[in-house]
């Protein structure tokens, strides 16, 4: 253990994979940042170089992939396997060869093609999907040092990570034991590293705001290496953790350690408080590689599956076969007895989609994408939704499908209307198909708030995205840091908001559910369950904690809870409410569900 008498430096960012952590700080600096040396000039074509490269950098992927496969962490081996592709991808190798040719050397060209392509997916408006901005980095950081020749510095003890990012490879790469905890300054939930923290067990926390300034003046002041501590489930990083640091965060990990085993029982059951009333925990995932994952982690079902992978990276739309397997292997995993809500694609000016033909944006998000395509290009939703009703036929299921982008009537006349002609289509082409698709919308554009009454006469169920209504209703891009005190979905702003579209789904008796991030925090959840929301889906890591959550209140404390946060005058307020609620139900659901 390192001993300093500094004063600790205590800073949040958002929990990412549970657990607790002190270890030396193992500081990672990606390629991009990092000094090559002198320029690399190509001895021959330089197409061949970077092409050859790029080849030993698959090789390299899939022998860690193969590990990763050994130990048993599938999902993980995925990850690097998609970059193996990445890495003979010929679009980012021309994009390299074009900045050669242009003058840069080498290993800049490729660092800069691969920075280029994750600027452009980072932009994407889907957290799942713009995480992805990572792996292309990594692919080029990879293919550059083997250009050069050079490799990782990797810790020698068990360390924590301190990072900008860390690229999912590298992860792999550190030798077993000697990762312990991640922290990152920037990165989300959804980011490969943090994917891989989970499949490792160890803490991981990201969005950590001024972490590498922060480390980099302590060591400049401190000279010698110290200590991280990490606390990944409240999402706190703390450099140089002094004797009160320790012992708290060591009480902490024993509780949440004590709350997790006596949560992982209630796994095999629904939903429901303490008295009864039940809310349907369902998962969000982003491929048909997460379904299992999901199940096993007690989702009853999911509420929302994003499709966007199956359109993105490609010169020329999916097929509608291609897409009627995906479909079908997520709805058999589930059976005809947990409901599958399919997104149709969200994809527009903002994301890289060249058989799209879409023009420039001066501001995408709120452009041409999502049911908006369809205006110009209905065969894009038309083809989904052929391929989302056979594969509901052939899984034996009744698909649950929603249009994100709502805003007006003509929009939901729009969908219906793309939906009756899927039927019709298949119908007189004798396809088997599904006698009916369940079809709902997104709220998450402030006019369908205002239209929630008319619109929910007209679907089947709503769901709420509250990170991007969150956006919206405070005119405040999510990806920009500047503005992330307008980003906290607990603000009384949109709570009324969601208040108001309960109040018109349930007028209708439809279900409302929400899958935003939201649904995800204990507390958050609570505040939901409180204003009436009926399904809450989430990241699957994260449903144990809030049926535990929902264990332990009761209907009227969660009534009481909302009516607070409804009339609070900031989110700071809400949290603080919710917070206290959720810890006196955690405690209340350890004694209530504690064996005999």
């Amino acid at each position: 253990m390192v001993s300093d008498a500094r004063q600790s430096t205590r800073l949040s960012g958002l929990p990412a994979a549970p657990g607790v952590a002190v270890a030396p700080a193992w500081r990672y600096v990606d390629d991009a940042a990092r000094p090559h040396g002198p320029s690399m000039e190509p001895s021959g074509d330089p197409r061949t170089a970077l092409e050859e490269s790029g080849r030993e950098a698959a090789r390299q992927l899939d022998v860690l992939a193969e590990r990763l496969r050994e130990a048993g962490r599938a999902d993980e081996a995925e990850i690097l396997g998609a970059q193996a592709l990445m890495a003979t991808d010929q679009t980012l190798i021309g994009a390299a060869v074009d900045r050669v040719r242009a003058g840069q050397d080498l290993r800049a060209a490729i660092v800069a093609a691969a920075a280029a392509s994750a600027e452009t997916i980072a932009a994407v408006d889907d957290p799942l999907l713009a995480a992805r901005a990572a792996d292309v980095r990594d692919v080029g950081a990879r293919i550059a040092r083997i250009l050069s020749g050079s490799a990782l510095d990797l810790p020698t003890v068990p360390s924590i990570a301190v990072a900008s990012d860390l690229p999912p490879s590298v992860t792999a790469e550190v030798p077993k034991g000697r990762l312990v905890g991640i922290a990152l300054e920037g990165g989300s939930p959804t980011a490969h590293a943090a994917i891989l923290a989970r499949g490792l067990g160890i803490p991981a926390v990201v969005g950590v705001a001024g972490l590498i300034g922060a480390l980099e003046h302590e060591l400049a002041a401190g000279g010698a290496p110290f200590e991280v501590a990490l606390d990944g489930d409240r999402g706190e990083v703390v450099l140089r953790p002094g004797a009160d640091v320790r012992v708290e965060l060591a009480t902490r990990a024993a509780a949440a350690l004590l709350r997790r085993n006596r949560a992982a029982p209630l796994r095999g059951r629904p939903g429901a408080t303490a008295d009864g009333e039940p809310v349907a925990l369902l998962a969000n995932i982003g491929t048909p590689d997460e379904a299992d994952r999901a199940l096993a982690s007690g989702a009853e079902g999911v509420g929302l599956f994003r499709t966007e992978f199956l359109f993105m990276g490609r010169h020329a739309a999916p097929s509608e076969e291609a897409q009627v397997e995906a479909y079908r292997a997520v709805f058999e995993v589930f059976g005809s007895e947990r409901q599958v809500v399919v997104r149709l694609a969200d994809i527009g000016g903002d994301k890289a989609i060249p058989y799209l033909d879409l023009p420039a944006e001066a501001n995408p998000f709120l452009g041409v994408r999502a049911i908006r395509i369809a205006r110009r290009s209905p065969e894009l939703l038309l083809t989904q939704l052929r391929a989302i009703s056979r594969a509901g036929a052939l899984a034996g299921v009744q698909p649950h499908v929603m249009a994100p982008m709502i805003a007006t009537h003509e929009d939901v006349a729009l969908f219906l209307a793309l939906r009756d002609e899927a039927q019709a289509s298949l119908a007189a082409e004798s396809l088997p198909h599904a006698p009916r698709l369940v079809c709902g919308i997104m709220i998450e554009v402030p006019s369908a708030v205002f239209l929630a009454r008319e619109l929910a006469r007209e679907v089947e169920f709503f769901s709420i995205g509250t990170n991007d209504l969150t956006q919206y209703l405070f005119a405040a891009d999510r990806t920009n840091p500047e503005l992330t005190r307008y980003h906290d979905a607990l603000h009384p702003a949109v709570l009324r908001a969601i208040a108001e579209i309960v109040a018109a789904a349930h007028a209708s008796a439809i279900p409302v559910a929400v899958c935003g991030e939201l649904a995800g925090d204990p507390a958050g959840a609570l505040v939901l369950v409180g204003l009436g929301v009926d399904e809450l889906s989430a990241d699957a890591g994260s449903l144990d904690d809030v049926r535990f959550a929902l264990a332990g209140v009761t209907r009227s404390e969660l009534d009481e809870l909302a009516r607070s946060g409804l009339a609070a005058g900031d989110a700071a307020t809400v949290r603080r409410l919710a917070g206290e609620v959720c810890e006196r139900a955690l405690a209340r659901a350890a004694v209530t569900e504690a064996p005999g």
